[in-house]
């Protein structure tokens, strides 16, 4: 566990770092956060959660989790997604802007050395998947120079991947 100073603090769901604390510059050097306009580092809930798991932030997963639950239903397989990926080597952040869960950078690239090269939509395995919808995120992954892959949770909570990808004829 890295000792965090009192630069800590929690903003609803988001873990947010001062520049003074202990473990600013080992989130920022491991590819967790972003920076805002005051140069503090934001935590979103996965990465707060993960870490969480993992020992390095004390505070109790279950509460954590159980408050994020409360605004986002579905925020445990999204979690598993993330861990899976942390855990796989990839730094996964947020996609919305571009519409899905995470955008993915690949294995050895942090945030900020280069473009992320995925995108990433979960799903639990009972989902309906529209296919217009899936067409559409093909697009728009395309249009951003990136690729499209589909998470899927299965009922034992394992993560299965499926890259979709455009066909020419």
């Amino acid at each position: 566990m890295v000792n965090s100073g009192d630069q800590m603090r929690f903003f609803g769901l988001y873990l947010i770092f001062n520049e003074k604390d202990n473990l600013y510059l080992f989130l920022t050097k491991r590819g967790f956060g972003e920076k805002n306009e005051k140069n503090e580092l934001v935590l979103y809930p996965e990465e707060v959660l993960f870490l969480i798991e993992k020992g390095k932030i004390k505070y109790a997963f279950d509460k954590y989790l159980n408050k994020i639950l409360e605004k986002d239903k579905d925020f445990f397989y999204k979690y598993l997604v993330y861990k899976d990926l942390r855990e796989r080597g990839y730094f996964p952040k947020t996609g919305i802007k571009f519409g899905s869960d995470y955008r993915i950078y690949p294995k050895g690239v942090r945030p900020g050395e280069d473009h992320s090269v995925w995108l990433v939509k979960v799903y639990f395995e009972y989902d309906k998947l529209n296919f217009n919808d899936m067409v559409g995120d093909v697009r728009l992954a395309r249009n951003v120079r990136k690729k499209m892959i589909y998470a899927v949770v299965t009922k034992d909570n394992e993560v299965l991947y499926y890259k979709v990808d455009r066909h020419n004829p």
